[in-house]
C-alpha cells in the first residue's frame, strides 16, 4: 500500500481527511475534495491577484505561506494556521505533495455532495502568477451551520490549500477571514523546519526509517525517505495529532474501530495492550492483514495516545513478514514525547 494511502487514512483518524486512494493523482484529488468540503458549479471570470510581502504579513509557522491575519486571530493550537477561539473561526493551511494540475481535477460536485455540502460558488483566479480557485459553501457540523472559504493554488511540485471557516451568522468575521486569505504570499523556495510547528517529537535513529514528509500535524517516514517510497521494503511510519476533540468513552473500542477503517483487510488482531508513553495513556494494537488491492501481506502496528480530549496516533505497516521491522517501530514509538 502506498504511503499516501496510509497518510490519508491516518489523517482521517484525526477527523480531517478520509480518502482511500488508487493512484497518486487519485490520492491527491481525494485529499483535496475531502478537505475542501464544498465547491460550486458556477465559474466566474478569472481574477488576477498580485500580492507583495509586507511587514503586516505573518508567516504561518511550518509552511511557505504568509498572510495578514484577521484582527483577534492567534496561532492555531492543533493545526497550522490561525484561530479565534471565542467565535469558533479558523484559517488552516495544508501543503499537499502533488501538482496543482492534478489536485484541481478532483473538484467535482458529486464528491462534495457526498460530504453533505451545499455548494455555492467557485471562482478561478491567478495568485502571483499561479493558477488558483476560490470556493465558498456552507455545511452543518455539530448542530451548527458554518460558512467555508477555500483557496487552492500551486505549482508542478506542490499544492497549497487555505481553508477558512466561521459560523454562518458572523458575517463580519467571515469578511475579515476572506480579506486575510486573499493577502496570501507563497514562497516556493522557502526553507522550513518541518518539526518546529509540531508539539511532539519522535526519534527514529534506532530504525531503518528516514524522514519523508511533513503535512499539517503529521510526519511521514519511509525506508528511503521518499513519499511514496521507491524501495521494495514498504515499511513506513506516520505520526499525527488530531485536529478535533473526541468524546468516545470506550477508548479501547475507539482504537480497534480506527484500525478497522484502514484500507487493509484485517485477518487477525494479534494483541491489544494498554500503554503509557510520556505520561499519557492509550492502546497499542498489532495486527496482520492483506492489502485489499495487491493481496500483499501487511503487518500493522497502531498506537493511539489520548491527551486532553485530543489524541496522537502512530501508525505503521510493513511487508516484512519477520518481527524485525515491527520491533524497530516499537523502539521509535516509546521515544514519543510532547514538547
Amino acid at each position: 500500500m502506498r504511503i499516501y494511502e496510509k497518510y490519508a487514512q491516518l489523517v482521517a483518524y484525526s477527523d480531517t481527511l478520509a480518502p482511500i486512494l488508487k493512484r497518486r493523482h487519485t490520492m491527491i484529488r481525494k485529499i483535496l475534495t475531502t478537505f475542501l468540503v464544498f465547491i460550486s458549479l458556477t465559474v466566474w471570470a478569472q481574477k488576477k491577484i498580485e500580492n507583495k510581502l509586507t511587514d503586516e504579513h505573518q508567516n504561518i509557522k511550518g509552511t511557505k505561506v504568509s498572510i495578514i491575519p484577521p484582527k483577534g486571530f492567534t496561532g492555531g493550537l492543533n493545526f497550522l494556521g490561525l484561530q479565534q477561539t471565542e467565535s469558533g473561526s479558523s484559517i488552516m493551511i495544508l501543503d499537499i505533495p502533488g501538482p496543482y494540475s492534478e489536485t484541481s481535477k478532483g473538484i467535482t460536485k458529486e464528491n462534495m455532495l457526498s460530504k453533505g455540502v451545499e455548494m455555492k460558488k467557485i471562482e478561478t483566479l491567478t495568485i502571483n502568477g499561479l493558477p488558483a480557485i476560490f470556493a465558498t459553501g456552507i455545511q452543518n457540523a455539530y448542530g451548527n451551520i458554518y460558512t467555508k472559504f477555500i483557496i487552492v493554488f500551486g505549482t508542478d511540485n506542490e499544492t497549497i490549500m487555505i481553508n477558512g471557516v466561521y459560523p454562518e451568522n458572523l458575517k463580519k468575521v467571515g469578511d475579515e477571514i476572506k480579506k486575510s486569505m486573499l493577502t496570501v504570499f507563497y514562497e516556493p523556495d522557502k526553507k522550513i523546519n518541518p518539526f518546529e510547528a509540531l508539539d511532539y517529537s519522535i526519534d527514529i535513529s534506532e530504525t531503518k526509517l528516514k524522514f519523508g514528509k511533513s503535512m499539517s500535524n503529521s510526519l511521514i517516514f519511509s525506508v528511503d525517505g521518499q513519499v511514496p517510497t521507491a524501495s521494495s521494503d514498504k515499511t513506513n511510519l506516520i505520526v499525527a495529532k488530531s485536529f478535533s476533540q473526541i468524546t468516545a468513552e470506550d477508548k479501547k473500542l475507539f482504537c480497534i474501530n480506527r484500525l478497522k477503517q484502514t484500507p487493509i483487510e484485517i485477518e487477525n488482531i494479534e494483541y491489544t495492550n494498554e500503554i503509557t508513553i510520556d505520561g499519557i495513556s492509550g492502546y497499542e494494537i498489532y495486527a496482520k492483514g492483506k492489502n485489499k488491492k495487491s493481496s500483499e501481506t501487511e503487518n500493522i502496528y497502531q498506537a493511539i495516545l489520548f491527551s486532553d480530549k485530543l489524541y496522537y496516533i502512530i501508525f505503521a505497516t510493513t511487508n516484512d513478514e519477520t518481527d524485525k521491522s515491527i520491533d524497530e517501530i516499537k523502539k521509535a514509538v516509546i521515544t514519543f514525547k510532547r514538547k
